[in-house]
């Protein structure tokens, strides 16, 4: 089956879907190439995109190919008379077909002569991410495998922030991001490459396909010359290998299952918050580990220091109390001694000793003062004295 455009006769050549299931009337779903900037095969309806292929439909989508044992193989046309695409499978013995159901799901089927039944090994529109602009412009969305409708799969390109940060909050995407500093200049400003990885690419229909012989860097090099050039990626096959974006990045998703690289422009300001390393650009998130790391260390460390120093300062604090204490019972003992003195040289006088005078004086409260004299206060006891 070849799905495409005659340039010359104008016959386009595409799939749709029954009205349906009971219904083989041309339904609303069509399946066809479009032809606008890099060639991709789309899936509409009516005229409204719904989902689309990567923007080189002679790669075949590692999603897909990971989803059936045999390997595909493509015959892909771009030529000034015809733009058409057709897939086939490695084992003729095996029986295919491509089909869109009246619900809008693609199918790829395949026979199975066990049980004598049509078995799906691949579909489009399978995740959230799969709806076409679901995230909106310049923004990709993260395909979860178990698609968590708890996880918000919406996230902004690197230089970019939500265009309604109300609507983010709502798990509202489609309104996508817009430039951090839209004011600010993106041509000759010192502004790189940030390398985003495991993409389906952007929409190609604002894209362009360069020099046929660029390697990597030059593809980065060319975008870079030219101040409409957003985004670029290195695509190897059918001898061309760099496409590059003029505008808005339009439904990218992310999925560990394929294998393509988008660089992405930012100013100078954006790329001063990614680190390189060896192996490129770390994302944000590790950058913020990276921080947490080098300020939490030195942290730790005054932490430490500062309750060793209170330790010390408490020991010694309480070693000038013990002192203290000690002072003072030698003071009483000294006292009491002298009065034990005194009172041998006095056999009449009765003896008080100091901790029974403090307790029938109340502390020597001044309420229990009497008077003032020349030798000294004078108080009254509040009991009976049996010291």
């Amino acid at each position: 089956m070849r799905l495409g455009l005659n340039r010359i006769t104008g016959l386009d050549r595409f799939l749709t879907s029954w009205k349906s299931e009971d219904d083989p009337g041309t339904g609303d779903y069509f399946y066809k190439m479009n032809p606008t900037g890099s060639p991709q095969v789309s899936l509409y309806k009516g005229s409204t995109l719904y989902w689309r292929s990567d923007p080189w439909p002679w790669k075949t989508s590692s999603a897909a190919a990971a989803s059936v044992s045999s390997v595909f193989y493509n015959d892909f046309v771009n030529n000034k008379d015809e733009v058409s695409y057709a897939y086939f499978l490695d084992d003729p013995s095996i029986i295919s077909r491509l089909v869109v159901d009246n619900s809008g799901l693609l199918q790829n089927l395949m026979w199975n002569d066990d049980d004598l039944q049509w078995k799906e090994s691949w579909s489009a529109r399978k995740y959230r991410c799969d709806n076409y602009g679901h995230c909106g412009p310049n923004s990709k969305c993260v395909i979860d495998s178990e698609d968590n409708s708890n996880k918000f799969e919406c996230t902004c390109l690197p230089g970019y922030e939500p265009k309604s940060p109300k609507d983010w909050y709502l798990r509202d995407g489609s309104g996508g991001c817009v430039r951090k500093q839209p004011g600010f200049s993106m041509c000759g400003n010192g502004e790189e490459f940030v390398k985003l990885t495991c993409l389906k690419g952007p929409d190609s229909f604002n894209a362009a396909w360069m020099d046929m012989s660029m390697s990597s860097s030059e593809c980065e090099k060319a975008c870079l010359s030219n101040c409409s050039c957003t985004a670029s990626m290195n695509i190897d096959g059918k001898g061309t290998r760099c496409l590059a974006w003029y505008g808005e990045l339009m439904d990218i998703s992310e999925n560990k299952l394929e294998p393509w690289d988008l660089n992405v422009r930012v100013d100078a300001t954006e790329l001063a918050t990614y680190t390189r390393n060896s192996k490129g650009f770390l994302v944000p998130k590790e950058r913020r580990a990276v921080i947490i790391i080098s300020i939490s260390v030195p942290l730790f460390l005054v932490s430490l220091i500062a309750y060793i120093w209170l330790m010390k300062r408490k020991k010694k604090v309480k070693r000038n109390l013990q002192n203290q204490s000690l002072s003072f019972i030698g003071t009483k003992d000294y006292l009491e001694g002298n009065e034990l003195e005194d009172n041998s040289r006095h056999p009449d006088l009765s003896i008080f000793y100091l901790t029974c005078i403090v307790s029938a004086t109340d502390n020597f409260s001044p309420s229990n003062k009497l008077r003032q004299g020349g030798f000294g206060s004078v108080f009254k006891i509040l009991q009976e004295v049996h010291c």
